[in-house]
């Protein structure tokens, strides 16, 4: 399909602005692609989405108050309706042609408030993304919003190369074996990208030991699915030692015992990123005592990304060579490349409105 691009940016998608208990009565500010956007929830529950300036003398609205469906400005009092229409100006009789700003489509599903940045006309709320497990009965999670200094590229990467795990979380969920005795298959097409990494027979990392049913020896898989802009599934399950037939279709579910994780990336700019992160898992997998530590060691893990990012874009910001996170210009690739340069590609191609 076709796409339009701003700040490199693609921008006929939905992106995640919120959480849907972050949008209340209140006016909240927060900034998508370069845009200032402000968000509110009219007395019907339906949320609100504007452009964050006045059409008078652009204070942001979000300083203002929020009036039944209406925001009011708190500079000069105009009134704004939820289309983004001036409905009425203090001290005057009727409103100048043309007093609005931008209305942007909003879907509210599975407690992620997602946002059609790009032509309106173009907006469907059915290829909104949702991940349904943050709305099953039968499953807990956590979550948390994030502000990255860093651009959300980089992220991306992170998440279609979970080799990392063996360094970067191996107090946690992470050990040797996950870069080491991984088979690794990397698919794209149907517009995703996707990662499995299985590894059979191997020792046991913390976090699976400490709240799985396996202490020593175990099967072990993750995948990693990739959809355009800047959204990810990962599936993490295990099972007996030993237990791999061929089949893939098991790297699909937790096996034995296993959790999922989401991703929501949306850029903010060119070197800050929201990442809205969620982990769900059956509510038969971790006892109710013991999911507070649980959500704790995976809350660490996303602390842990996020100082790489955020190193990552320092180095990249002081190189002095004009290296940026659209080029690198790493001096080697790996095989651990392999996914994050298929959404490296896949990326290129939707920036040129090429069909995938």
């Amino acid at each position: 399909m076709g796409t339009c691009v701003s700040g490199n940016f693609l921008r006929d998608y939905w992106y995640v602005g919120a959480w849907s208990d972050e949008v209340t009565d209140k006016p909240l500010a927060r900034t998508l692609l370069g845009d200032s956007i402000v968000f509110y929830r009219k007395p019907d529950g339906n949320v609100v989405a504007l452009e964050d300036r006045c059409a008078h003398r652009r204070l942001p609205l979000s300083m203002g108050s929020v009036i039944g469906e209406t925001i009011q400005c708190a500079y000069h009092g105009l009134v704004y309706d939820p289309a983004g229409r001036c409905i009425k100006i203090p001290g005057q009789d009727g409103v100048p042609a043309g007093a609005r700003v931008r209305s942007y489509p909003v879907v509210e599903r599975n407690q992620f408030i997602s946002v059609w940045m790009g032509d309106a006309a173009k907006a469907e709320d059915t290829a909104a993304i949702s991940f349904p497990r943050l709305g099953d009965p039968g499953w807990a999670h956590s979550k948390v919003r994030l502000e990255v200094g860093a651009n959300y590229l980089l992220i991306i990467d992170n998440l279609l190369d979970l080799s990392h795990v063996a360094y970067v979380h191996n107090s946690t969920i992470g050990n040797a074996p996950v870069a080491e005795n991984a088979v690794v298959k990397t698919t794209a097409g149907n517009g995703t990208v996707r990662i499995t990494r299985e590894m059979v027979n191997v020792p046991v990392a913390r976090t699976y030991a400490e709240f799985g049913p396996y202490k020593r020896l175990f099967d072990r898989w993750q995948l990693s699915e990739y959809t355009p802009p800047g959204y990810f599934l990962i599936n993490n399950g295990c099972a007996p030692p030993n237990s791999a037939t061929g089949d893939d279709s098991r790297l699909h579910g937790p096996g034995e015992w296993g959790f999922q994780v989401y991703h929501c990336i949306t850029p903010q700019d060119e070197r800050h990123t929201h990442q809205f992160w969620a982990i769900a898992y059956a509510n038969a997998t971790i006892a109710p005592a013991a999911r507070a530590e649980f959500n704790r060691q995976h809350h660490q893990v996303i602390a842990e990304d996020v100082a790489i990012y955020e190193a990552q874009q320092c180095a990249l910001d002081t190189s002095g060579d004009g290296v940026s996170a659209e080029d690198v210009r790493s001096c080697i690739s790996i095989q651990a490349d392999a996914g994050l340069l298929q959404a490296r590609r896949m990326i290129a191609r939707l920036r040129e409105g090429t069909v995938i």
